[in-house]
């Protein structure tokens, strides 16, 4: 069985790999973000597939539709996995500008992130914008791309097993990601604790002093201070993060391997 001169073989191959494209374009950051357009993100995902099926064996003897459509959930939901991991980068990053900003005060300042058009505060959208221009400056997104195309090597096609011990192995990948947010917000929420504990021994040595008044404009210019100050250690931890990505994504995948 033949359509436009592909085989039943091919025609099936294509769209378990389709799938797994589709799934990592559907949560990966920048190739999800609502700005990007729909058909430029289709025709990517499209050419991708179309270099990565020679590189893909699918057996389609004694086809059978019950299984086929197994084994494209099981593409599907491989691919939003590799996505979604990408994706906690970004919202690990995130929540530890989140988490500072509820320290310093910056959480009354509510605005709209314009890469997921959702609110975020002041320094949670700094640290997404900063997390962004570096993925792209040290080309995170070849990395994502070079971490699919193997893999259909490390998981080839339709042996994609979800297991209890595959699901821990997932939350020790998830937890190295977590730590690297506590290192970024870590040094400006121990400055912050530390300004509130001397603000606290100031109230109760000068009462007539308005803690609150002066607390919060303290509070602001320490979290900058610490900020600029811890920058460099940021940046290195979140390159640290993103120059891991091919290594957490082929630890992800050989978790799912049969």
């Amino acid at each position: 069985m033949e359509i436009i001169g592909f085989g039943m073989s091919q025609i099936t191959t294509f769209l378990l790999v389709l799938a797994r494209v589709g799934g990592i374009f559907t949560t990966a950051p920048l190739m999800s973000n609502v700005h990007l357009s729909p058909m430029v993100r289709v025709a990517t995902a499209l050419a991708l597939t179309f270099v990565f099926v020679p590189m893909v064996h699918y057996d389609a003897t004694g086809f059978d539709m019950l299984r086929y459509l197994v084994a494209l959930t099981k593409e599907i939901a491989i691919g939003l996995a590799m996505g979604f991991l990408v994706s906690l980068m970004f919202a690990a990053i995130q929540m530890a500008g989140a988490y500072v900003d509820l320290q310093v005060g910056f959480g009354f300042a509510q605005i709209v992130d314009p890469m997921s058009n959702e609110q975020n505060a002041v320094m949670g959208q700094f640290q997404n914008l900063v997390a962004t221009l570096l993925f792209l400056s040290i080309n995170g997104h070849h990395m994502m791309i070079r971490g699919l195309a193997d893999s259909f090597a490390v998981v080839p096609i339709g042996e994609v097993v979800f297991s209890p011990t595959a699901a821990g192995g997932i939350m020790k990948v998830f937890a190295i990601i977590f730590i690297a947010a506590l290192k970024i917000g870590a040094p400006v929420v121990g400055a912050i604790f530390l300004t509130d504990v001397a603000l606290g021994i100031l109230a109760r040595t000068v009462p007539q002093l308005n803690v609150f008044v002066v607390g919060f404009p303290a509070k602001i210019m320490v979290g900058y201070a610490v900020i600029l100050a811890v920058l460099p250690i940021a940046f290195a931890v979140m390159n640290s993060l993103f120059g891991g990505m091919h290594r957490d994504l082929v630890a992800l995948l050989r978790l799912l391997r049969a």
